[in-house]
């Protein structure tokens, strides 16, 4: 079998590979979720840490422009400012 990660010890990635494979569904889904979690949380992280000056709000439909695209975060702009104001 071709090694998958290139920093990790062939025994050490067969064995993670096994426990993953022996894994429920239940499991795997908890996996994959905390690491989707994990994922948006440090790219959000990153974001705020290179534009300090905008709210969290801000920082958060700048996120979903980059993810999502622009039309998502113009139509969530949109939409927080109609909340705000009725």
């Amino acid at each position: 079998m071709k090694s998958l990660w290139m920093d990790t010890d062939p025994d050490t990635e067969a064995e993670m590979l096994r426990l993953l494979r022996s894994a429920s569904v239940a499991r795997r889904f908890e996996l994959a979720d905390a690491l989707t979690n994990s994922v948006v949380s440090l790219s959000r992280r990153a974001l705020a840490k290179i534009r300090p000056q905008e709210t969290e709000r801000e920082i958060l439909l700048e996120w979903v422009g980059l993810h999502y695209g622009p039309e998502l975060e113009r139509e969530l702009r949109d939409f927080f400012t109609d909340t705000r104001s009725g």
